[in-house]
């Protein structure tokens, strides 16, 4: 996020009320007169619309366009339309990526029905994705976005990313950040966590970034502590590292980023891929 401002806004749009929640979202931690926004629905390619004809492809590009006017009404704003033709799971992440977008906000229902066995719908949409993705489930309550955020660390080396976001919504919102240390009881993991507390400190401290730290007690479930830890402090915001490189058998055990995407108390997640640190 240059200059601590959001450039590029993508919403992923299914005409429903979480996306809605999403661009509202969107629209309130974006500066609106520099930020360009566009809502984009997915074409499924080898799916039910493939047999489409082209008339009720052009119904579909009508609804959009009727969105767009919508939305100019309502929120004074001005969004592209986009179309795009692919795998839901992967159309997304490669658009965000190949337009350098600087952030995907897109809303979720958390996990229901089958997707508490397969994995969440979200996760696989944000799973690999060189952009960062922040996840909502309701509209904002309070037009003071980001107050306290929950940054959870672990024993993974890769944080830089989390790091300069952590700076760039201290920048824009007067962000405190609450660190969530992970407790580990084998040696080297516990190296590896304390050298990045201090890490994470020397840099807080050197930016005048406001933080606490938070020892969550010995449990077999981090991500049980952190939305804990969320619910506890009011926070509006968890920063979350995907598993890297997250396949069947992590959804099928249930990935914690799952979890912390659909959490109960429906507080908004800021997700980062391993690989684009």
């Amino acid at each position: 996020m240059e200059n601590n401002r959001l450039k590029k806004v993508i919403v992923p749009w299914d005409f429903t009320e979480v996306a809605e929640n999403a661009l509202k979202y969107a629209f309130a931690m974006s500066d609106n007169s520099n930020s360009q926004f566009e809502i984009v629905h997915v074409h499924i390619k080898g799916g039910i619309f493939s047999s489409k004809s082209s008339d009720e492809l052009q119904r579909l590009q009508t609804s959009l366009e009727d969105e767009k006017n919508r939305i100019k009404k309502v929120y004074k704003i001005d969004v592209k339309t986009v179309i795009l033709e692919g795998k839901l799971f992967d159309a997304i992440s490669d658009y965000a990526s190949e337009t350098d977008a600087s952030l995907v906000v897109m809303g979720t229902h958390g996990m229901v029905g089958m997707q508490k066995i397969i994995g969440s719908k979200a996760l696989k949409v944000i799973d690999g994705s060189n952009t960062p993705f922040i996840v909502v489930q309701e509209e904002p309550k309070t037009k003071d976005l980001f107050q306290n955020i929950i940054f959870p660390v672990d024993y993974r080396k890769e944080i830089k990313e989390m790091l300069s976001w952590a700076l760039n919504l201290n920048r824009l919102y007067g962000s405190r950040i609450h660190i969530v240390k992970q407790h580990q009881t084998d040696p080297g993991m516990k190296r590896k966590v304390d050298n990045n507390i201090t890490f994470c400190k020397n840099y807080f401290e050197l930016h005048d970034i406001p933080f606490d730290i938070h020892i969550v007690p010995k449990t077999g479930h981090f991500h049980k502590e952190i939305i804990f830890q969320a619910k506890n402090i009011k926070s509006d915001l968890i920063f979350i590292l995907t598993t890297k490189n997250i396949d069947f058998g992590d959804y099928l055990m249930g990935a914690q980023e799952q979890h912390i995407i659909a959490n109960d108390f429906k507080i908004p997640v800021l997700c980062i891929n391993p690989h684009m640190v």
